[in-house]
Parts: structure tokens; sequence; C-alpha cells
């Protein structure tokens, strides 16, 4: 498991070095990253040598199902799982350990299944957009306090970066997508798409819609989920994503 581990690392590292070398020629007119860019780019180049937790292998069944969860929302996993110690709510985990998986999705994209509303476009992120995502298995009742989670990205093609706030599923697209409906039909719009939305299995799941612009985006999601009473602190993850 350690190797395979130390595989997983690898293969994160190359993947952040051949992004950047494959910057276009038309990037070069912006050679280095600058501000809050250049702080997103160095929180991802660090977030390569955290130690993700999630290795022993009587927690894979727990990293398979939160795999399973990212994959329910149509969004494709980062390159290693990550966890959270002494924070699960399921009995005889090792260490209390919560496994917990990234991803992400390029627009025009809408959540699996959500109904469609006349007039409103029900796409969670469109071009030039990124969801990221974050979901943890063994956190059963989340806080009603959803904060602590984000993302640092950074597109190698524009140089463009920052970093975003992840919210809970509920909070983040009903937000979104009720903020395009004219305010005479918002009740309506809810009642179409409450019902689907409070059925997605969501305790610790976050999301973030980032305008992350066309490109290659690199991106870390890390931070912190409250449950219980308690507040698990996940190491980062990091994820490569095309985006048109």
């Amino acid at each position: 498991m350690r190797h395979h581990r130390s595989l997983r690392r690898t293969v994160a590292v190359l993947a952040i070095a051949s992004a950047a070398l494959a910057v276009p020629a038309t990037a070069t007119a912006t050679p280095t990253a600058t501000g809050v860019a250049a702080a997103a780019q160095e929180a991802i180049a660090a977030a390569g040598t955290a130690t993700d937790v999630a290795g022993p292998a009587d927690l894979l069944g727990l990293v398979d199902t939160a795999n399973k969860g990212l994959e329910g929302l149509g969004l494709t996993p980062f390159f290693y799982p990550t966890g959270a110690l002494n924070c699960s709510a399921l009995p005889g985990t090792p260490f209390g350990i919560v496994p917990a998986v990234a991803g992400a999705a390029p627009g025009p994209y809408a959540i699996p299944g959500l109904p469609t509303v006349p007039g409103v476009d029900t796409n969670l992120v469109g071009k030039g957009e990124t969801l990221f995502a974050f979901v943890p298995a063994g956190v059963v009742n989340d806080a009603a306090d959803k904060t602590g989670m984000q993302v640092a990205w950074f597109n190698v093609n524009t140089f463009q970066g920052g970093f975003a706030d992840m919210g809970g599923v509920g909070e983040t697209l009903m937000g979104t997508l009720l903020a395009r409906v004219p305010a005479q039909f918002k009740a309506i719009a809810e009642g179409i798409l409450a019902p689907v939305v409070n059925a997605i299995p969501s305790a610790g799941v976050r999301l973030a819609p980032v305008e992350t612009g066309s490109g290659t985006v690199l991106a870390a999601v890390f931070g912190q989920v409250t449950h219980d009473g308690q507040t698990c602190a996940f190491l980062p993850t990091i994820g490569l994503t095309q985006v048109g």
C-alpha cells in the first residue's frame, strides 16, 4: 500500500509538471502568475508534498464508497484520496479515519437527474467554468455550518488562478440556480428543484462552481468539515481538468 501511495504521488507530480510544460505559445505574453493566481499556484504545488492518509487496505471500501458518490454526481476523481484522523462517525474505523475524495467536471454541467425548469438554465456551470466537489465517507451528521473547505485553482494556459470557498450541496445548487429565476417564479422553481436536490446524499459533501476559464486547470481541495460536534481537517488532494 505504501508503494501505491508513492505511485499516486508520482503520477500527481508528473501531471503537474506536464501541465506546466504544456502551456501554449500564446500564453507567453504573460510569463508568470501574479497576486492571488501566484498564491493559488504555490498552494497547489505545496499540496503535492502532502501525505494522504487514506491508504490502509481496510479503508479501501470507504474510499470506494466516496468515489461512487463522486461518480454519481458525474465528476472525475482527483489523482488520489485524502483523509482526516479521529473524525469518523462509523464504529470500528481504524484511527477514526474519514477517507475522502475530490473531483471536478468542466462546464457545461448539470447535476444528473435534475429536472428542467422552463426558461431556466439548469447547468450548474457553463462553458469556461468548472465544478469542484469534495466527498467524504464516514461523515454521517453534517453541521449547519458548511464552511471550511476550499479549492485552489490555476489555469496553466492563461496564468489565472485563485481560491474559492466550497459550500453544501443544497445551498450551492439552490443558490446558483434560483439566482437565475425571476423573483415572481422563484417559489415555483424551488418546488420543482427541491425534491431532487434534497434526495442527493450530502453529509459532508461540498461543491464549488468556479469561473476558471478554458484551458488546463490544476486544482487542490483542502480544508475542514464539521460534524457531530467535531472538526475534521483534510489534507490537500490534487486534480487536473481540461475545461472547454
